[in-house]
């Protein structure tokens, strides 16, 4: 009996030749239809993975050494360039884009039933956390590899910067909207739990729905397919040729020196920020409460979202040589705002909103010189995230192994995360906050020493 042949099913048994469409997009030519949801899948479930846990464990009483130390859990994104020669041999991009995304629906119900116990449990929680990021890891490669065989090298300049515009816009929705509202409800309850199960609740559904549209949306371009030896066969997993691959790049370490260091100061803010913002003031924190953060992480996201698009732009017009040297300052050094607010209160400048006005019986004194010093903090940040993301791709340009050169490069980057972030709250018990922001800076110069030494072709040619 003949089984039936599916487009992708075509695609992964044999390498498509000549064709009149290259690209898959069949009646829809432009990429306008599928590409945001490339960076709306990871914008969404980055927060979860990052940001959220630091608030979520700091709500439940957990110390900073502990959330520190907590990054360990999603080890796996660090190693997920093992997982590349798997998805670059086997199927196609867009079939682990659909399967990772059914197991990152699996790994939030997860997360939420580890919510639903008579305590909190530390560690339940935790190894649900690394079943999501197992989940992610292999969805964000296959949804990188298939940036790069889904558009255009003009398009892929427009949306190296769009993209991370559009993953903040999804940050903001799971990031910020969905913790003040979750926050709001779990305050009226008095029980955090109650807020982070309405969280994970809400964002499952939000996930249902753009899973559905990416399966009806998503191309099947020409060059999407498994990996074939000379018999026509799926090829034995290429470990071995990926490394001989990346590492035979033209200027490789400095590549890895840039994106490792431009990443770890950015670090120690993005695991302490939210436990600076919610610790009491006896130990050098703000004081603020989940929905307050969460209003002022959509702030940043957004400041970061802007800083991101313009930086598209210019790199779209003016290439990475001219603009890499002021972006990565600008990525660096707006961190000096978090010293300041370590040292001076700015609370006398806020301004109170009575939110009865829509039945909620509650008023929140809005601190505008934080939210700004903050957003000026996060516009840099996405100038120069913006830079380091285009470069990332383009290193896999015209590579044998686009995906898995992508993902080594991610998990050299998240490497840099996992590094900083596990010693960040040790550090930060240790020293104080007001150091800990300091070091941030420090540690993030050797990027600087790589910028002379970058592939440049690789944007140019």
């Amino acid at each position: 009996m003949n089984n039936p042949t599916t487009p992708e099913t075509a695609q992964a048994a044999a390498p498509a030749t000549a064709i009149a469409d290259p690209l898959g997009r069949g009646a829809h030519p432009g990429p306008w239809r599928f590409a945001p949801c490339i960076g709306t899948w990871q914008g969404l479930i980055n927060p979860v993975l990052v940001s959220v846990p630091v608030i979520l464990l700091k709500s439940m009483g957990v110390s900073n050494t502990v959330i520190g130390w907590a990054s360990f859990a999603t080890l796996p994104m660090a190693v997920k360039f093992l997982f590349g020669p798997v998805i670059d041999a086997n199927k196609t991009k867009r079939w682990w884009i659909l399967r990772s995304g059914e197991w990152l629906m699996v790994s939030l119900v997860l997360l939420a039933l580890s919510l639903m116990q008579s305590s909190f449990s530390l560690w339940l929680y935790l190894s649900a956390l690394t079943v999501l990021a197992v989940a992610k890891s292999f969805q964000q490669i296959a949804l990188q590899g298939f940036f790069t065989l889904s558009l255009t090298k003009t398009e892929q300049a427009l949306f190296s910067g769009l993209d991370p515009v559009f993953g903040r816009v999804a940050t903001v929705i799971s990031g910020s909207v969905l913790i003040a509202l979750a926050g709001i409800v779990g305050e009226r309850y008095g029980d955090p739990r109650i807020t982070w199960g309405s969280y994970f609740g809400i964002l499952i559904i939000i996930f249902g729905l753009l899973y559905i549209y990416t399966r009806k949306t998503f191309p099947h371009p020409a060059a999407d397919h498994a990996h074939r030896d000379s018999s026509g066969k799926t090829a034995a997993l290429p470990f071995a040729d990926v490394l001989r691959n990346y590492f035979s790049l033209p200027h490789l370490w400095a590549g890895i020196v840039y994106i490792f260091f431009l990443r770890s100061g950015e670090t120690f803010i993005a695991k302490m920020g939210p436990a600076f913002l919610m610790d009491k003031p006896d130990a050098g924190g703000l004081d603020l409460s989940i929905p307050e953060v969460g209003v002022l992480t959509g702030v940043m996201s957004i400041c970061a979202m802007a800083g991101g698009t313009l930086s598209g732009v210019l790199l779209r017009s003016r290439g990475l040589r001219k603009v890499v040297w002021p972006f990565t300052l600008a990525a660096i050094f707006p961190s000096m705002v978090y010293v300041y607010l370590s040292l001076h209160s700015t609370a006398h400048h806020a301004i109170t909103i009575d939110f009865a006005f829509i039945g909620i019986n509650r008023a929140w004194q809005f601190d505008w010189v934080l939210a700004l010093l903050l957003g000026i903090e996060n516009f840099g940040f996405g100038l120069g995230f913006t830079v380091m993301n285009f470069f990332m791709f383009r290193m896999a340009a015209g590579s044998k192994y686009p995906a898995s050169i992508v993902a080594l490069n991610a998990s050299v980057i998240y490497l840099s995360y996992l590094i900083f972030g596990a010693i960040s709250g040790v550090i930060q018990e240790t020293v104080g906050y007001a150091w800990l922001f300091a070091l941030s800076i420090l540690v993030s110069l050797p990027a600087f020493a790589a910028i002379p030494f970058l592939n440049y072709k690789l944007d140019e040619r």
